[in-house]
């Protein structure tokens, strides 16, 4: 669990850093002021990695029959090229098609 606190190496006065995570510098380093003694310490935020899993799923182009897994489904990208003739289609014929529309 994500602890959302952390305490003053000054005074020890235990801080709520739950809104301090939204605007972080690229550094994940930011400097507080202390509400108890007033000293300013340095806060880093650590993120912890999460894990997931999805099924892999490939189809076949309808332009050059290549399995991808990788591909733009009519109805599900908008602007869609007009000259594409089918349902699925690989990136490359994709983009192909979508510069010449």
């Amino acid at each position: 669990m994500f602890d959302e606190t952390v305490d003053c190496p000054y005074c020890g006065h235990e801080h709520d850093m739950s809104e301090g995570t939204v605007d972080l510098p690229s550094d994940n380093k930011f400097d507080k002021n202390c509400d108890i003694c007033g000293e300013e310490f340095e806060v880093e935020v650590e993120f912890h990695p999460s894990y997931g899993a999805s099924k892999i799923i490939y189809d076949t182009c309808d332009c050059c029959s290549e399995t991808v897994r990788d591909f733009y489904r009519k109805g599900f990208v908008l602007p869609f090229p007009e000259n594409l003739n089918g349902e699925v289609f690989c990136k490359p014929c994709f983009y192909k098609a979508y510069k010449e529309d």
